[in-house]
């Protein structure tokens, strides 16, 4: 289990580098904001169509832990070529930098179970320890990033993120996956098209999917709003950084503190829950009249999210069978992305053309929670539930 956390953890620190460092390596070459947009766009778009996809290989692949080393080697090979590419060819880098995203997410993830039931680690505590995994490279991933490009540059920020890429391919390529019996492999559309109707038509998991992916979509919209409001407020954009940092690092004492007795309930109601209290908490934000109240506030916010993740991981596990669970966790995963692109698209909109103030904007994303975790509740309830998958 060790390998496979120090394998995901550089993936995922790679992973989430590469929003903030090609955005300083474009803005450094070009100072073009047009270019930098359609950079972002291009490395986060492309996940929505490839996780299904990519999913459902993985799932019917005889050595899953070669697609692996493979996506990892990919994201390499792109990282570095953006160093030396003309500006033109950057949105294209980035385009196929992007399909490796679900992979490195739930592509990883998937593999927990049978990692886990190998190795004699109890699942639900491998399952938290993977969790953690996601909300230490999001603290880490943009402030190394952001270090890296302020003390030395962004082509070094960029660097590193094909060198943690390399490493982590090679680190997954010691990793035992046992794989799936011979027989439960159809073909890859049969196995796309199951892998999506399973999603869409087990109650729980169709559940918990709502909450998640219209609660990160709704987190995009913070994720432009917030530097706007941190401006008005008085320690202005570059302090945004920290504001997240006390959110992940929020997110990761929530998930230490309430692992024990997320073990104990019901995976998709600790997502309803979870995703509803952090949209109440969000209510709390444009009340702090300091960025010290602030970063309490947003500390809280993330100790009540810390659990979604974890929970919506189990769900996954809980309700999928083994062959379908690299492509359910890929597709949840892509969904996500794409509802978080969207989301920042329409903050971008909202705040700059349609002059909403941030702290409008913050509310209406607590809205949104409440609503996603609502409609999450209603669809986990339409039709009988599905039996654990054991």
């Amino acid at each position: 289990m060790n390998r496979y956390l120090l394998s995901a953890g550089l993936a995922r620190l790679a992973d989430e580098m590469v929003s903030v460092a090609v955005l300083m390596l474009v803005a450094s070459r070009t100072g073009s904001e047009l270019l930098s947009g359609l950079v972002v766009a291009a490395y986060t778009v492309p996940s929505v169509v490839s996780g299904p996809l990519l999913g459902a290989w993985l799932d019917r692949a005889r050595r899953p832990v070669v697609l692996l080393v493979g996506n990892q080697f990919t994201l390499a090979a792109m990282t570095l070529a953006m160093l030396v590419a003309p500006a033109p060819l950057l949105p294209v880098l980035a385009f196929v930098a992007g399909i490796t995203l679900p992979m490195t997410s739930g592509g990883f993830t998937s593999l927990v179970p049978r990692i886990a039931a190998s190795s004699g680690v109890d699942l639900d505590r491998a399952t938290s320890r993977d969790a953690l995994l996601f909300n230490a490279a999001a603290i880490g991933g943009p402030a190394l990033s952001g270090v890296l490009g302020v003390a030395a540059s962004p082509g070094a920020a960029v660097a590193a993120i094909s060198a943690l890429s390399l490493v982590g391919g090679l680190c997954t390529t010691a990793l035992r996956v046992p794989p799936h019996p011979s027989d439960a492999h159809p073909s890859l559309w049969t196995a796309v098209r199951r892998g999506v109707r399973h999603l869409a038509t087990t109650p729980p998991l169709r559940g918990a999917t709502i909450a998640s992916v219209l609660g990160y979509g709704a987190t995009g919209l913070v994720f432009i709003a917030l530097p706007f409001h941190l401006e008005d407020l008085g320690p202005g954009r570059d302090s945004v950084g920290i504001a997240w940092a006390a959110l992940e690092t929020g997110c990761v004492v929530g998930v230490l503190v309430a692992r024990r007795w997320l073990a104990r309930r019901r995976p998709e109601r600790v997502v309803f829950a979870t995703v509803a209290l952090y949209g109440l908490t969000l209510l709390l934000w444009p009340v702090a009249g300091s960025f010290t109240a602030l970063l309490a506030v947003v500390l809280l916010s993330g100790l009540v999210q810390g659990p979604t993740l974890p929970a919506t991981i189990t769900a996954r596990q809980r309700y999928t069978p083994g062959p379908l669970l690299g492509q359910v966790s890929t597709t949840g995963a892509s969904l996500k992305i794409g509802a978080f692109a969207l989301g920042a698209a329409a903050a971008g909109t909202l705040v700059e053309v349609w002059r909403w103030a941030p702290v409008s904007v913050i509310l209406l994303v607590a809205a949104c929670e409440l609503l996603a975790a609502s409609l999450g509740a209603i669809a986990a309830r339409s039709g009988p539930d599905a039996p654990p998958t054991p």
